[in-house]
């Protein structure tokens, strides 16, 4: 019997609607997972029930989708040790990087059945004193623990709202285009955390190739569906997201975002252990029994051919 987490009727009933899941098939499925792990040589300590649901769920309950994001998500780690290392969230210089509240999830929506709110305002990013790699690292920090504990999140997808306000040509020269492809792989393709839409606030003035070189990652169907940029017109933001929904600095009648930054340092540092269990999940070598069970072909040093020419909300 798994040790999957039990949900609300009503969540499982959007489940079912949304993502295919059968509870009578959830055993079934895990199983095979399972057993293709161990024929991979995938297994390590952190991978347990929680974390494999979240890929089903991620997937849609596509068992050969779900290979193929489990795999990207141990190669994609592999390439990038500069994000998925040394990520103790005690250690001064990654608190720092939390404090600066970079990215941080919201915690409510208007149903249950609509995607989590994720927070990211650039400009808190201080070039002074961190990396883009730096910030990165705490992001998917959060993403670990967002896809173990936030059923909602994992079944109902994400949806961010990308504020641009403060953003300089500074933050822009950490923005380098080979790793930012690589970021793209890890935080969308590898990430069972379904992305469902995103807005952008305060874009600022003279930043068109920036804009354009976010827009190439996207394919053409999520750059004229589900991107909406709203300038600087919080009403705009509002006919997505009541102020309900938003923290204070955004009109909103929520806290402050340092209030959420803030609970998030304490969630990550109650989840010391399991995030530095995290670090130790990575491909150790590209083995081609795990391509060839998985489905997939042509392993480029970054995953697999063509994965981040177009990233694909779901």
């Amino acid at each position: 019997m798994s040790a999957i987490r039990a949900i609300s009727s009503t969540m499982a009933e959007i489940a079912r609607v949304q993502i295919n899941e059968d509870t009578n098939q959830v055993d079934s499925h895990l199983s095979v997972i399972r057993s293709w792990l161990v024929e991979c040589n995938l297994q390590c300590g952190p991978i347990d029930d929680q974390f494999l649901m979240a890929f089903l769920r991620g997937c849609k309950f596509s068992l050969e989708k779900a290979k193929k994001k489990i795999v990207l998500f141990h190669n994609i780690r592999s390439e990038l040790p500069q994000i998925v290392q040394n990520r103790d969230p005690v250690n001064l210089e990654v608190l720092r990087v939390i404090r600066m509240g970079v990215a941080v999830p919201l915690p409510k929506t208007e149903k249950m059945s609509d995607p989590k709110i994720f927070l990211i305002r650039v400009g808190q990013f201080n070039v002074s004193q961190c990396t883009f790699a730096d910030v990165m690292k705490v992001g998917t920090m959060i993403n670990d623990i967002l896809m173990r504990d936030d059923d909602q999140m994992v079944i109902c997808g994400m949806t961010l709202i990308i504020d641009l306000q403060g953003v300089t040509r500074n933050h822009l020269m950490h923005f380098e285009m080979n790793f930012l492809k690589k970021v793209a792989i890890l935080s969308q393709d590898a990430s069972p955390l379904r992305m469902q839409g995103i807005h952008i606030l305060n874009p600022p003035p003279g930043l068109q190739t920036a804009m354009s070189i976010f827009n190439s990652l996207l394919s053409e169907k999520n750059q004229s569906k589900r991107i909406f940029v709203h300038g600087r017109d919080l009403p705009s933001l509002y006919k997505h997201f009541p102020p309900t929904l938003l923290p204070k600095e955004y009109g909103g009648t929520l806290g402050s975002v340092d209030d959420f930054v803030h609970e998030w340092e304490m969630k990550m540092v109650e989840n010391r252990t399991y995030l530095l269990e995290m670090a130790s999940i990575s491909a150790t070598q590209k083995s081609p029994i795990i391509v060839e069970n998985a489905g997939i072909k042509n392993v480029s040093a970054f995953g697999f051919e063509g994965s981040f020419r177009k990233l694909n909300f779901d």
